[in-house]
C-alpha cells in the first residue's frame, strides 16, 4: 500500500519525539514507525517468489529455491520454543528474506555497502544472506545451517521487539538471541574468546557496544544475559520484556523484579 508521504513524514517526527522524552511515548508510537518501514521493505522485494509455511513467509529468487524447505523447517522447528521461552506468539505470519546478493540486503535493510551481516531483523522483518554465500562447498548444508544459522538468532529479534515495542537497549536485545541461541542448539557465543582485562562493565555496554570489540560484546551481551537467566529464570526476562513494552526503563525494570541494581548485578557477572 502507498502510503502519503506526509503522514510517513509526521510520524518520523512522532518517533524522534518519542525517542527525546521518554519510553513510554516512544512504545506509543513505535508501532506506527514499524509498519511504515516494513511496508517499504517489502516493496523492494515485491518481485521475489513466495512459499508459506504454517508461521513463516519465505520470500526468495530463483537460486535459493532449493534451500526454501530447509528454512521453513528449521525457523518452524524453533518456534514454538522460542515463542514459550519470551512468552509471546507473534501476530500472522513472520516474513524471512532470502538475498543471493548482500548488496541488496545491505540497501534494503540500511547498512553501508560492504558491510557483512549473515542475518538482519529490522521492522518486523528477517533478513538472511543465501546459505551458498556463507557455507562452504562439500559442508552438511542442513547441519551446518540449523546449527550455525541465523533463523533463531533474527527471529528471536522480531520477538523481542515486538514486546518491547522498541524500547530496549542493543545489548539486552543480542544477548537474548544468543541466549535462545544456546538454548535452542547448544551454540555458546565466544566460548573460547578471551578479554584483554576485565570484562566489559555495564556502562560499556550501555554507552558504548557498538563501538567495543564485537566479539567480546555479543559475548558479555550473552553472559549476562544468561547470568539474568540463571538466577531469576527465563520468566524474569519475559517480565523485564513486558515492562519495558510498557514503557519502563531497563534499569527500573530489573530493580522491580529483581531488587537489585542492573549495573552491580551485570559488574559482577561472572566473566
Amino acid at each position: 500500500m502507498r502510503k502519503n508521504k506526509n503522514l510517513v513524514a509526521i510520524v518520523f517526527i512522532v518517533f524522534v519525539l518519542a525517542i527525546l522524552l521518554n519510553g513510554s511515548i516512544l512504545t506509543k508510537a513505535y508501532p506506527v514507525y514499524k509498519v511504515i518501514g516494513k511496508d517499504k521493505i517489502e516493496n523492494s522485494i515485491k518481485n521475489f517468489k513466495t512459499k508459506e509455511g504454517k508461521h513463516f513467509i519465505i520470500r526468495y529468487t530463483e537460486p535459493d529455491s532449493k534451500y526454501v524447505d530447509l528454512i521453513i523447517n528449521t525457523a518452524e522447528k524453533h518456534y514454538y520454543d522460542i515463542t514459550e521461552d519470551l512468552g509471546y506468539t507473534p501476530k500472522g505470519k513472520s516474513t524471512i528474506i532470502v538475498y543471493n546478493n548482500p548488496d541488496e540486503m545491505n540497501k534494503d535493510f540500511s547498512l553501508a555497502k560492504g558491510e557483512n551481516a549473515m542475518g538482519i531483523y529490522l521492522n518486523g522483518v528477517i533478513s538472511i544472506e543465501s546459505p551458498s554465500l556463507w557455507i562452504s562447498p562439500g559442508q552438511d548444508v542442513t547441519k551446518v545451517f540449523q546449527y550455525e544459522g541465523p533463523v533463531v538468532h533474527e527471529f528471536t529479534h522480531l520477538v523481542v521487539d515486538d514486546i518491547a515495542n522498541g524500547n530496549y537497549p542493543i545489548w539486552f536485545t543480542e544477548g537474548i538471541a544468543l541466549l535462545e541461541e544456546y538454548r535452542q542448539d547448544g551454540y555458546e557465543w565466544g566460548k573460547d574468546l578471551s578479554y584483554n582485562g576485565a570484562p566489559y562493565t555495564y556502562e560499556q555496554l550501555k554507552n558504548d557496544f557498538n563501538s567495543l570489540d564485537e566479539m567480546l560484546a555479543y559475548k558479555r551481551a550473552f553472559q549476562v544475559t544468561k547470568a539474568i537467566s540463571d538466577k531469576y529464570g527465563m520468566e524474569t526476562i519475559r517480565e523485564m520484556l513486558r515492562d519495558l513494552g510498557s514503557g519502563m526503563s531497563i534499569e527500573s525494570s530489573f530493580y522491580k523484579e529483581t531488587g537489585l541494581r542492573l549495573d552491580v548485578f551485570v559488574n559482577n557477572a561472572k566473566g
